[in-house]
């Protein structure tokens, strides 16, 4: 008999996802690895199944027992991915992003226990892609980062490099903590201290009210590596993360849009460190409010502190869901700009040989602005996604240079640190 898992709180915001099919493909996430080189796709392939076995989250479906929302473990292997060869087509990448566009596109069976599908392209002798698509309910995207993580694994392992990787921890204790959690005296208090960020704000609706949450147009732009190198050693002078920078000039070219002194930062939490999920991939992510106030004058030091403080303050109570802080709330308005910074995006390594590139095409829908800065060591990306009632990509292309050249400016010269102007 399959025995019933509970599901974590950020699963049962999803729930309705089940009953929407068409609707689902929105928290769609899409992953690519496009690896270059001598690649045995024999190897890569026992590799991934290997993996995939591992990622016990891939291997339920969803339903309600007992009244209450729960995954039943389906005890199915793992599926293989499809193979599909271009080379012979003039022009090999728009046969396989047409096929990436349709998989992305395509509900998956959260009922049935159908969470994944996944392909191996070849658009040269020694180029492969392989595409991988789930939905936001199984995991998240630090979820995702230990499922590629654990493929590079054992990758390395099926070549003798070294032993295969550890297994993860057990599904349901996520979702334990988080029951545990949920209704206590905590939880109370995590709510009180996210509904004072709003206490004097005045009333706006959610724009999801009457836009609805879309896949966002996109831009993207990558970091000169001497601004990296700048953003890294003036932040630290000023006793700041320099994540913390990255939020305040966003929060500063917010303020410069829209007039809003009170800039609220959604900040993306993976609610991993000190929890049993840090060693389980499931989907646990949360969003929290950093309020941050931008007065005309202030340089970019100084909006970095109060980014550092917002931080600190509203991680306190990081695990309070998005969700019911917004039922809290009336449902108002409570994000500006999604900003989501990956410090330590190191490359997979999948072996001598192999060199592996990671991209996301897709990670779910916009409310209105996204950012996600992704680095590692000297190199740093920044994405704008866009909600497409709101934003063109050529405006979001507009506000990438805008908001570099207010990074560069606050960090570079001193008398011109005024990045809310």
């Amino acid at each position: 008999m399959t025995v019933p898992l509970p599901v974590t709180l950020a699963q049962r915001s999803l729930w309705p996802d089940l009953d929407d099919p068409d609707g689902s493909v929105l928290n769609h996430v899409v992953e690519t690895l496009d690896l270059r080189g001598p690649l045995d796709p024999a190897r890569f392939e026992a590799a991934l199944t290997r993996a995939l076995a591992d990622v016990a989250a891939l291997h339920v479906r969803y339903a309600q027992v007992g009244g209450q929302p729960a995954q039943l473990p389906t005890g199915e292997p793992p599926r293989p991915p499809g193979r599909l060869d271009w080379r012979a087509h003039p022009d090999p990448e728009a046969p396989a992003r047409a096929h990436e566009r349709d998989a992305t596109r395509r509900p998956l069976g959260l009922r049935t226990g159908d969470l994944y599908r996944h392909a191996l392209h070849r658009l040269a002798d020694d180029h492969w892609r392989w595409v991988f698509v789930t939905h936001h309910i199984a995991l998240d995207g630090y979820g995702v980062t230990q499922l590629l993580t654990q493929l590079a694994a054992h990758h390395r392992a099926l070549g003798g490099l070294h032993a295969p990787p550890a297994p993860f921890g057990p599904l349901a204790a996520p979702a334990l903590e988080d029951r545990a959690y949920d209704g206590s005296a905590q939880q109370r208090a995590d709510g009180a201290r996210l509904r004072a960020t709003y206490a004097d704000l005045p009333f706006e609706a959610a724009p999801l009210l009457h836009l609805g949450l879309q896949i966002g147009h996109r831009a993207q732009r990558t970091v000169p590596a001497a601004l990296v190198r700048i953003l890294r050693t003036v932040t630290a002078a000023w006793g700041a993360a320099w994540p913390d920078a990255l939020n305040a000039a966003c929060a500063a070219q917010w303020h410069a849009r829209t007039g809003e002194q009170a800039v609220l930062i959604a900040a993306p939490v993976m609610l991993r460190l000190g929890s049993a999920a840090a060693h389980v991939p499931c989907m646990r992510m949360n969003l929290v409010p950093l309020r941050i106030e931008v007065h005309p004058g202030d340089d970019l030091a100084t909006q970095t502190r109060r980014a550092q403080a917002a931080r600190t303050h509203a991680q306190g109570a990081a695990p309070y869901r998005l969700e019911r802080l917004w039922a809290d709330l009336d449902r108002r308005r409570l994000f500006g700009p999604e900003v989501n910074v990956i410090p330590f995006a190191a490359p997979l390594d999948f072996g001598p040989g192999l060199e592996v590139t990671r991209d996301t095409p897709a990670s779910g829908p916009v409310e209105d602005l996204a950012f996600t800065f992704s680095g590692w060591r000297d190199d740093l990306t920044v994405t704008a996604d866009g909600h497409p009632a709101l934003h063109t990509p050529q405006s979001l292309e507009a506000l990438l240079d805008d908001l570099l050249r207010r990074l560069d400016t606050g960090l570079r010269v001193p008398a011109l640190r005024e990045v809310s102007a």
